[in-house]
């Protein structure tokens, strides 16, 4: 089945032409670049077409010039042919193709601006470029020579991290009581080394919200805990493995786990930077993650498929729209849509790719090898474009409103399933028609246009006529726009397509040229395409017409590759424990910090492969540990001799992250809805701006006459416009906020929520005023207090059963008498506040309000001990 469907994901001429340039100019060949020019073709090239460049061209398209209008420069063969904003400026032997042509001939572009070129000049450009446009004129560099040589990167893979795992005995401890798994062992052991006693066991009612936060982010219920105290004090080892196994089947845990992963997949469902475009479709990469981790998919498949799943075998349509939405890890990255150098976004885009994909699935920082050698670990540059020209070879789907801001419009997969978003409309034959005549009578428009506009250039009219003909230019063309992303997105029948974002191979796979200091305009030798050389010395081989994904991707998760496993057992450590056996979770290499058990680490490595790579088996492992279940107990002397806990004596006091409090505060109150949106705020808005911190949807019908700018600058109530909140989907668990890059809900935003733009592989913990003024004054904050306030009204009948029931909903345990009484004269005393006044609020629920306000705010609320 062909994804692409003609009718609804061609790019307009206009932009085919950007995105053409955008990945074309890395399609250079070696043979090309070593095309041999005959002494008759040098002379014409040096007689009749190099003067003319440099008389008319240079002065604005050039390095002498200091001068490079619309990314375009003409002073060498491969910067003309690799083009500028709209395209090559020469295509060899093909006139159409080479803008150049259209330029000089005052069609499309007008080049010179004000006058055209003798007819006689024109003549020789078309003989030129139609023999082939031999051109002498090459780069100064050809060569870059490695800092890093084959000694260095022999002598590198004998570094911890890039040697194997290898298979280690457990150790033997004295005290085996001690021990519940192999895990205490080697914990114990480091211990003893250090001299250090581990302490006393958590009490049941802290380790029991302690594994619900960690496994689900939510707290326990009533029931949950009252079951599981009973339970632990008549076999708690027993207790322990039934609660774990009966969170790790709750669908909550991929919603929590899920989210840990989204945040080194820098997920988000804008574009963020200068234009902050939406993903209305990136929602099924964040569902795709969450059942990922609910269906406990094989670590191997999920990165696979992740890298490389449109190039795997499915033998479904189902499966292969998986596949396809789980490509979307490499498309859903921030993008700079404003910028005007297409050859420079790719680069950029590439980067990014090549950044996530080794820090997150390999621990290391390929990507500062772009512009030189690795400083630290021996990767050479060539390494960094070995890897480029697999990315190169891959387009990238992302799907953005094509407006006059965005400079770099994408387009979206087709799904071979029926599986339409939240904004997706079916369209009549009617309405489709009217469209369609709509779209042709102002593309007529545009060409009317684009005559007046380059009449006025050879006249030499006043700026501002010029100002005025642009913006209708503008205008028109956002219109065509709006109106083509509408019809796209139904099929021949006006039913709605089912798109996503992800990446596909090019037809034609080639290798990237080595840029000096990373410079789009100073390329040098081509690269094989390939992989990082210290971290394996056989290298698979890429056939010519694959892009190589598929091979990097088995690459990442061969058992024999030393990093992949160690990379993510270190990841669901840290999750566990609040630290990582190796602190540096995306740096594995000489600049990271060593691992503090590194037979642990390794045995777990080898334990998850062995174990069909299960994220659940090592998250059971870890939870059924005596290791995970000590108290938070302060010592003394153990604190003196390890302060960092680098040897697990005790358990690390973490803070709750972003969603876990927004979510216990919804489950505390009652109005937590654990069931799962279809789509997000984002996903029903559709394809727009986010502007102000608003995500406004823009619906364009015949007859409409108003542009999306000039739409913007009038009323919200505004015919066809409206707002979406981005704090929307209030009662939903937290993951399902809309993620918009640089206008983040308050609730996640204010404490420490991971930045969307970068790789986080361990979130900032902070105590700042702003969390506390938040907890204070916020709306939701206080709404929930109210709503936990009408909930112990409701379930309790006494305002001492209410008070019991508001400890056990926040703290997953019961009241002291000391906490009771204090309730209870603070109920007495309290005065109403003007925060807690409503005019349908009786006395009694204010002062609930009040305790439960104090309660949801409070350290222990806040904090897993």
């Amino acid at each position: 089945m062909d994804i692409f469907n003609s009718a609804s994901c061609q790019l307009s001429k206009r932009f085919a032409l950007i995105a053409g340039c955008c990945f074309a100019w890395f399609a250079l060949s070696d043979t090309a670049d070593a095309q041999k020019i005959s002494a008759e073709q040098l002379k014409f090239f040096e007689s009749k077409i190099r003067p003319v460049l440099i008389r008319e061209c240079y002065s604005c398209h050039s390095d002498q010039a200091g001068q490079e209008k619309g990314g375009l420069l003409l002073d060498t063969k491969f910067r003309m042919e690799i083009g500028g904003d709209s395209g090559p400026a020469i295509v060899p032997g093909d006139l159409d193709g080479s803008l150049l042509w259209n330029a000089i001939n005052h069609e499309d572009y007008v080049m010179p601006p004000r006058k055209k070129l003798a007819d006689q000049e024109i003549a020789d450009f078309k003989n030129w470029i139609e023999m082939g446009a031999p051109d002498p004129r090459q780069s100064k560099v050809e060569k870059i020579k490695s800092t890093v040589t084959e000694n260095d990167i022999k002598e590198g893979r004998k570094f911890w991290s890039f040697v194997r795992p290898k298979t280690q005995p457990v150790p033997e401890v004295e005290d085996s009581g001690w021990v519940k798994n192999d895990i205490d062992n080697f914990v114990a052991e480091k211990l003893k080394s250090e001299g250090i006693d581990p302490v006393e066991d958590a009490d049941p009612n802290a380790l029991l919200r302690r594994l619900t936060i960690d496994l689900t982010g939510l707290p326990p219920n009533p029931e949950q805990v009252e079951w599981f105290v009973r339970k632990y004090y008549e076999d708690s080892d027993l207790a322990i493995s039934r609660v774990v196994d009966r969170l790790l089947e709750s669908e909550r845990f991929g919603e929590r786990w899920g989210r840990h992963w989204l945040d080194v997949a820098r997920f988000a469902e804008s574009t963020g930077r200068e234009v902050n475009a939406t993903f209305p479709n990136a929602w099924r990469y964040r569902d795709y993650v969450i059942d990922a981790f609910n269906n406990d998919k094989p670590y191997d498949e999920f990165i696979q498929e992740q890298i490389a799943g449109d190039l795997l075998p499915a033998k479904t349509d189902e499966l292969w729209a998986e596949h396809l939405v789980a490509t979307g890890f490499l498309a859903v990255g921030p993008k700079s849509l404003a910028e005007q150098n297409a050859r420079q976004f790719n680069l950029d885009l590439v980067d990014e790719q090549i950044d996530v994909s080794t820090r997150v699935v390999l621990g290391v920082s390929v990507a500062c090898a772009r512009c030189h050698d690795h400083k630290f670990d021996p990767i050479p540059q060539q390494d960094y474009y070995a890897m480029a020209g697999i990315f190169e070879s891959t387009s990238t789907h992302y799907g953005t409103i094509d407006t006059a801001q965005n400079r770099r419009p994408s387009n979206l997969l087709i799904m071979p399933v029926a599986k339409p978003g939240p904004a997706a409309r079916k369209l009549t034959s009617e309405q489709v028609g009217a469209l369609e005549t709509s779209l042709s009578e102002l593309k007529e428009t545009v060409a009317d246009l684009q005559r007046q506009q380059r009449e006025a250039r050879r006249k030499g009219s006043d700026g501002a006529s010029q100002v005025r003909n642009f913006a209708n230019l503008t205008r028109t063309v956002t219109r065509i726009a709006a109106i083509e992303n509408q019809l796209h997105s139904v099929d021949k029948d006006g039913n709605p397509l089912s798109m996503c974002m992800g990446v596909q191979d090019k037809d034609k796979p080639e290798n990237a040229r080595l840029l000096v200091r990373g410079e789009y305009d100073q390329p040098t030798e081509t690269i094989q395409r390939g992989f990082v050389q210290v971290i394996s010395k056989k290298q698979p081989r890429i056939k010519s017409n694959s892009s190589g994904r598929l091979e990097l991707a088995k690459w990442m998760t061969d058992k024999k590759n030393p990093l992949t496993a160690r990379v993510m057992v270190n990841r669901i450590w840290q999750h566990m424990f609040g630290a990582g056996i190796v602190r540096s979770p995306e740096n594995f290499g000489a600049t990271g910090l060593q691992p503090t058990h590194p037979e642990l680490l390794d045995f777990l490595a080898l334990e998850f492969m062995s174990k069909d790579w299960s994220v659940k088996n090592i998250i059971r492992l870890i939870a059924n540990s005596k290791t995970y279940r000590m108290s938070s107990q302060f010592e003394p002397y153990s604190y003196e001799k390890d302060p960092e806990n680098n040897f697990h004596w005790r358990a690390n006091p973490r803070q709750l992250d972003a969603e876990s409090l927004r979510d216990a505060m919804l489950y505390a109150s009652g109005s937590i809805d654990i069931n799962r949106p279809v789509g997000s705020v984002v996903a029903e808005a559709g394809s727009t701006l986010v502007r102000d911190g608003r995500i406004a949807s823009f619906q364009f019908g015949v007859g409409d006459d108003d542009s999306i700018m000039s739409r913007r600058r009038r009323s919200d109530r505004a015919r066809n416009v409206k707002v979406y909140e981005i704090d929307g989907y209030e009662q939903f668990r937290s993951v399902f906020l809309p993620i918009v890059r640089d206008n983040l809900p308050r609730a996640l935003e204010v404490f420490d929520f991971a930045e969307p733009g970068m790789v986080v592989g361990k979130r900032e913990t902070s105590n700042t005023p702003s969390q506390g003024l938040y907890l204070l004054n916020n709306d939701f904050v206080l709404k929930q207090s109210r709503k936990m306030a009408e909930r112990l009204v409701d379930e309790a009948e006494s305002t001492l059963d209410r008070i019991k029931l508001a400890f056990l909903l926040a703290y997953g345990r019961h009241a002291s008498e000391q906490e009771i009484a204090a309730a209870e004269k603070f109920y007495r005393d309290f005065e109403t506040r003007r925060s807690f006044r409503s005019r349908n609020d009786s006395v009694e629920l204010r002062k609930l309000s009040a305790i439960a306000h104090s309660i949801l705010i409070s350290a222990e609320f806040r904090y897993t001990n």
